[in-house]
């Protein structure tokens, strides 16, 4: 036996040293010159990282001399394949079952969930049985039988609701291991539980010769603690554990609870039969310095027990610390962004550093900022290697298989499909110019009002727009064919999937979804790389297990597949940084850095938030034999001890998550307390410029203010022709007239546009042009129902929603009730004569002629053929005759003017006798009618408003008019499509600060 073992079995190595470092150099100093000695040794390790990290300390210690390296087994990962090698010559001991897929319990709980009778969807299924495998994890992982479940409830104890989870749980204590049974299989976890039991009953049996060394574990799982206990009664074996605090006074020792980070290393303890002063630092370690001392007693008293937290009275004397003596940094950030750039620049730092090369972790729970960390990282060419890599469904392969069946799903609707179609894999290897036609079928087929019906609603669309190619001058017609093929081919490819519909068997879902993915992406790329590779391991295990599903629709496929992908994480295996990794808080524990960084310190972060058991009571728990949700607070609180302790520590929260305050982690607060009982200000350890860089890595001192756009372009630039409706735009935002017709810019539609006012207009303006072209005359009774009749099939024509069309429903009754009386009142006297007729007229300046056109909705004649009547059909809005005369509403006035002295299409020039709004809105009455039949006043409205437009065109051809933003923001027009490219809304905050100064 070695001068080590007879010294003691159970070693701790001290916070604030690299644990792998210190096991190795300890395990070479043990075995000396011996070149076999280090290969007949096994050592367990936590995790299989933490056999990679020892591998890599091991060979950083030998300085490139060769070893013979010793066994290194992660206990977290156990398999009979290792454990056959440590029990060569007794396989009859591993007898065991093979244990149950992860994917295959799920789907077995989930059909076991099916049956319970409940009216319930796939997709709560599975995630019901998600969480049942999560609880039955717990429970084998404190080693308890699931056939004691229902001892976990006394109805004389507990409320009778609770019976109702007791019964629901009869799946896992009755049902469940029947079914592994009948599989022949067990759950991995109680597998693992098994295998390690009997390693350690033949290790008591049959003490192996060679040196065991168990590191870096806590013992959580009570079949670890068992095992680790035979070890430390092994005549050559050793405990050697991470962080053990033996500064710590005995009565907070006693008092420790399950928030605290020494907690479990206690409970192991009192498993192994140690005392804790009996414990020795692993012999490799050296002495500490006066400054290491000071950080882990500063440690230790920040974690004090609260039963206990009097002493902080006299913690200044205890301490005796200087501002010197605590190497560590704290930035209070806005934002997770600007927390996650401060810590990128930290990283960053860490290379930037002159003097010897160091290395830097970055350890959270946040995964979502530990992702903000490494893409900010990016940003300077910086790949690091994250341990916890991103879930199967967040990769470029898993998005691209999840876009593929969304689309399917949302029925093919623009948003989803052009998702799918602009990803990156997809590249159909038959569309050479893919990208360039899905950029037209965006812009010139997909916009516009949300509509539903799948491919045909497309075809539809291009139909429409073919339509009106009949009515535009030749140079804006667009090329519909072009566009028609792209939609061909899009259908064609998704065929398979179009094909099917309703519920239908799993396979069929699944084959089908793989060749249409297939069909966009060759399938050397699509599978290519880890996500790839990852994703088509995924795709082999659901077609092994699809038996075990019902039929199911598209979106319960879908359900199953995002929840599949949801449990496989992928990690990076190449390419990464060797100076910088993101660690989460288990890797943390066994690797060193010259610079820890811990983000994400909110309550609720770190530590995490207690989860409540959705299946049992905090009480229930406890009978049962399950630990307390503290328990995950402690163990968090191990991790951020051990690793404050480092050479140097950077610690980051953010003030604000979501928009919404947070809370600092109570380690924060409690260093504040201690801080101050050592009379030291907080702002002591605030004292790096990390934050104050990424404030200003995007920010320049050459700014100018933000003034109105005033553009002058030169006269011959300016446009020489404007429609009625323009005229409006050009008084009240002249800057939209310079952005549409002089730079060109017109406004896209948005994809999948809700009915805004703009939309409802055209609806209330098609109907009633097709209800006055049926009934071009008189208008009967019966003209009520045909006009429900055309209203309808004009929301079945645009695609909308059913809830839009629910919502119209009792609007559209009340228009044509109230259309067909106002028509019938109307045409006793004016009968119509054209509808989207066409006119202009041209006025003679000094700079050309200037071309004003209209598009009148509709001219009405009178019964005597001698006079016209103008109508313009509004959604909404409020209209009077003194706002047409005095150029508030000019449009009718020039209408008049165009129709009396211009030329318009079919008609001859006609004296205009009524100008009329009809605002059609489904209100109280269904709409109202504002008519100006003044001869004097529409003769007045005429003259102000061709006035107006002659004095609008000589203002805007003198080259020093600019064309203004919103020259009176008190008359801003209601819609403005140019508003983000002129700023307004900077320019005019900077103008209303001025006005308040």
């Amino acid at each position: 036996m070695s001068e080590m073992k007879r010294k003691s079995c159970v070693y701790t190595i001290p916070a604030g040293i690299s644990f792998v470092d210190m096991l190795a150099r300890g395990i070479l100093n043990e075995t000396g010159d011996d070149p076999l000695a280090l290969a007949r040794m096994q050592i367990l390790l936590p995790t299989r990282r933490g056999c990679r990290s020892l591998r890599e300390a091991f060979l950083r210690l030998s300085e490139g001399k060769p070893l013979l390296l010793p066994r290194m087994n992660p206990i977290g990962d156990v398999d009979e394949e290792e454990l056959s090698l440590t029990l060569a010559g007794i396989e009859d001991e591993l007898d065991l079952p093979p244990a149950v897929t992860p994917l295959r319990r799920q789907f077995l709980l989930m059909t076991l969930i099916a049956k319970q009778g409940e009216s319930r969807s796939i997709e709560q299924d599975i995630m019901l049985a998600g969480a049942l495998g999560r609880l039955m994890d717990q429970i084998y992982a404190e080693d308890l039988d699931l056939a004691d479940l229902p001892k976990a409830i006394d109805k004389e104890d507990f409320a009778e609701h609770w019976n109702i989870s007791i019964e629901f749980l009869k799946i896992l204590s009755v049902f469940w291991p029947m079914i592994l049974a009948e599989n022949g299989v067990i759950d991995a976890a109680d597998r693992r539980n098994r295998l390690l039991k009997r390693l350690a009953a033949h290790w008591q049996a049959n003490p192996p010769a060679h040196r065991i060394i168990a590191a870096g574990s806590t013992g959580s799982i009570p079949a670890t603690a068992g095992l680790l206990k035979t070890i430390a009664n092994l005549p050559d074996g050793c405990i050697v554990l991470p962080g053990l605090d033996r500064m710590m006074d005995d009565e907070s020792w006693k008092a420790l609870d399950d928030t605290h980070p020494q907690a479990t290393l206690r409970h192991l303890l009192d498993v192994l039969g140690e005392r804790r002063e009996n414990v020795s630092v692993w012999p490799s370690c050296d002495a500490p310095t006066l400054r290491q001392k000071k950080m882990r007693a500063f440690v230790s008293e920040i974690m004090r027990p609260a039963d206990t937290t009097q002493e902080w009275q006299s913690a200044g004397k205890r301490l005796d610390l200087k501002e010197s003596d605590l190497p560590v940094e704290r930035y209070d950030c806005a934002a997770p962004q600007e927390e996650a750039l401060t810590i990128a620049l930290a990283l960053r730092g860490v290379l930037e550093d002159a003097g010897e090369p160091k290395t830097a972790a970055f350890v959270t729970p946040d995964r979502r900022l530990a992702r903000r960390v490494a893409m900010a990282c990016r940003r300077w060419g910086i790949e690091i290697d994250d341990s916890g890599g991103e879930f199967l469904s967040e990769t470029r392969t898993g998005i691209y298989l999840r876009l593929c069946i969304e689309a399917l799903c949302a029925e093919m609707k623009p948003v989803a499909l052009l998702d799918f179609a602009k990803h990156a894999l997809c590249l159909p290897s038959q569309r050479e110019s893919w990208r360039g036609e899905m950029r037209d079928l965006d812009r010139l087929a997909l916009r516009g009002p949300s509509f539903q019906g799948g491919m045909q609603a497309h075809y539809r669309r291009l139909d429409s727009l073919e339509e009106e190619n009949k009515k535009r001058p030749s140079e804006r017609r667009v090329e519909i064919k072009p566009l028609k093929n792209t939609l061909a081919f899009i259908e064609r490819s998704f065929g398979p999937l179009l094909a099917l519909s309703g519920k239908q068997p799993f396979s069929a879902w699944c084959e089908a979804h793989l060749k249409v993915a297939e069909n966009f992406c060759a399938r050397d790329i699509l599978w290519s790389g880890q996500d790839g590779e990852a994703a088509a391991l995924l795709f082999t295990q659901l077609r092994e297990e699809q038996h075990l599903l019902p039929p199911c629709t598209a979106r319960d496929y879908f359900a199953i597949i995002e929840q599949a992908m949801n449990s496989i994480t992928v990690r990076p295996a190449f390419g990464l940084h060797p100076r910088l990794m993101i660690l989460g808080q288990l890797e943390a524990r066994l690797v060193e850095a010259d610079v820890m960084i811990l983000g994400g310190l909110n309550e609720g972060t770190w530590p995490p938030a207690p989860v409540a058991d959705s299946w049992m009571s905090r009480p229930m728990r406890k009978r049962f034999g399950l630990p307390s949700p503290e328990r995950s607070v402690g163990l968090s609180a191990h991790d951020f001890a051990q690793a404050l302790c480092a050479k140097k520590v950077i610690l980051t929260r953010s003030l604000r998550v979501d928009g919404s305050p947070t809370v600092p982690a109570r380690w924060l607060q409690r260093m504040d307390t201690v801080l101050q009982a050592c009379g030291l200000s907080r702002e002591i350890i605030a004292q790096g410029d990390c934050l104050a860089q990424a404030r200003l890595l995007d920010h320049t001192d050459d700014y100018a203010p933000v003034e109105r756009p005033r553009p002058k372009p030169p006269v011959h630039a300016r446009p020489r022709k404007l429609s009625v409706t323009q005229i409006d735009t050009w008084m009240k935002d002249p800057y939209s007239i310079y952005a549409r017709h002089i730079l060109k810019l017109a406004a896209l539609e948005p994809l999948e546009q809700p009915l805004d006012a703009a939309m409802r207009g055209t609806l209330v303006h098609d109907v009633l042009d097709r209800f006055v072209e049926l009934y071009p005359d008189d208008v009967p009774d019966e003209a009520k129902k045909n006009f429900i009749s055309i209203a309808r099939k004009e929301l079945d024509a645009l695609g909308l929603g059913d809830d839009v069309k629910v919502f119209w429903e009792p609007r559209l009754a009340k228009i044509a009730g109230w259309i067909t009386a106002q028509e019938q009142k109307w045409r006793q006297d004016k009968k119509p004569m054209a509808r989207e007729v066409r006119g202009e007229i041209s006025f003679d300046t000094p700079n050309g002629p200037f071309v004003l056109s209209a598009r009148a909705d509709r001219i009405d004649m009178t019964r005597d053929g001698r006079e016209a009547a103008i109508i313009d059909y509004k959604s909404g809005g409020q209209y009077s005759a003194s706002g047409m005369i005095s150029g508030k509403f000019p449009q009718l006035p020039l209408e008049a003017v165009i129709v009396e002295e211009g030329t318009v299409d079919t008609l001859k020039p006609l004296p205009v006798s009524a100008l009329s709004y009809w605002v059609v809105n489904g209100g109280k009455d269904g709409g109202t009618i504002m008519t100006m039949d003044d001869p004097a006043k529409i003769t007045a409205a005429k003259e102000n408003g061709k006035q107006g437009i002659i004095d609008l065109i000589a203002r805007f051809d003198d080259a020093d008019t600019p064309y203004y933003s919103i020259p009176r923001p008190d008359n801003a027009p209601k819609y403005n499509d140019y508003e983000h490219l002129a700023r307004v809304r900077e320019w005019t905050a900077l103008d209303d600060n001025e006005e308040a100064a």
